[in-house]
């Protein structure tokens, strides 16, 4: 592993289903030190299974996974140590208090000075006043911190996050990422989401799998200026695509990224195609398209996301 890489998968494959199911495809990837990175990737994607992977609790089908030089599948135990995870459904017990629930743990995990470490942590995600409520008591947003507590205990390396924001009200989500920021001021954190928000919020990194396959590894920063222009899209009535729609946008607007959709097209592009879309949009009059709306802004997260997804798409059409 290079110096400044804490978790690294190297062409790890996963299936399920006696292979049948196939959710991982030979992916390879790292996660730096001492970064929050936001693992994006629609629902279904292959986010929680590499979760998993990581933190022990699946072995892949072939592959190596490294944490902190610790090989995953020879070392899980010694690589238990120095993880903590937040899963996405957080398992907890409803009828212990809360600080019963967090010597519970630190207890399993072997923690040094437990009634110590657990003041500590609870201290640090602002659950300290809830020390004496049980489980059961706690708003979601608060079980959360249970969580972030219990996944925390230890001071580990690596803390692994899965959809750690969803189901909670807007305020708990700015609580939660304020206090995710917070954390990984010392400790490498991987977010897994598919808010965008949330990554332009607190993360430092992007990683983008899709459907098993990592599509891009990135500074959010380094995207942010990649992805700075215009985002139009045009929807038709009765579209029909054709490669001549296709040649014609790109000969009028030059340097264009286009995605072809099922009702329109879309075009990501510099501000400098402004002076030409008059002829596009003439040339779209002419030809007699069934122009019902059209949008156009400059370019989010979402959008960059949408985009990178749609090219592998297309890629792998024109591929077959």
């Amino acid at each position: 592993m290079e110096e400044n890489v804490i978790v690294s998968l190297k062409n790890v494959n996963k299936s399920y289903y006696g292979g049948l199911s196939k959710v991982l495809n030979n992916i390879s990837v790292d996660f730096r030190k001492n970064r929050v990175t936001g693992f994006l990737g629609l629902n279904g994607a292959g986010k929680t299974t590499t979760m998993k992977i990581i933190t022990t609790y699946l072995k892949p089908d072939s592959g190596e996974v490294f944490v902190d030089n610790i090989n995953v599948i020879e070392n899980p135990l010694s690589v238990r140590k120095v993880v903590g995870y937040l899963p996405e459904n957080f398992p907890i017990y409803e009828d212990l208090k809360v600080n019963e629930f967090l010597e519970f743990v630190a207890d399993i995990k072997g923690v040094d000075n437990v009634k110590e470490e657990v003041f500590k942590v609870m201290q640090m995600v602002g659950i300290l006043n809830y020390k004496d409520y049980f489980l059961r008591e706690l708003s979601k947003g608060y079980k959360q911190r249970v969580g972030l507590a219990q996944a925390i205990l230890g001071n580990p390396k690596v803390i692994i996050l899965d959809e750690p924001t969803q189901g909670l009200d807007p305020i708990q989500i700015i609580e939660i990422r304020k206090l995710i920021k917070e954390l990984s001021k010392n400790r490498s954190v991987i977010l897994s989401t598919h808010i965008m928000q949330e990554v332009e919020a607190i993360c430092d990194d992007i990683v983008i799998i899709h459907k098993g396959n990592i599509l891009l590894s990135k500074e959010v920063n380094e995207l942010a200026k990649e992805g700075s222009g215009l985002f139009i899209n045009y929807v038709f009535k009765d579209f029909s695509y054709n490669n001549d729609l296709l040649n014609t946008i790109k000969n009028i607007l030059r340097d264009v990224q286009v995605t072809i959709n099922n009702d329109g097209f879309s075009i990501k592009a510099d501000y400098s195609i402004e002076d030409n879309l008059y002829k596009l949009n003439k040339y779209l009059f002419d030809n007699n398209y069934k122009l019902i709306y059209v949008d156009k802004r400059e370019l989010r997260m979402e959008d960059i996301f949408v985009s990178v997804i749609n090219k592998w798409e297309q890629q792998l059409i024109e591929s077959k």
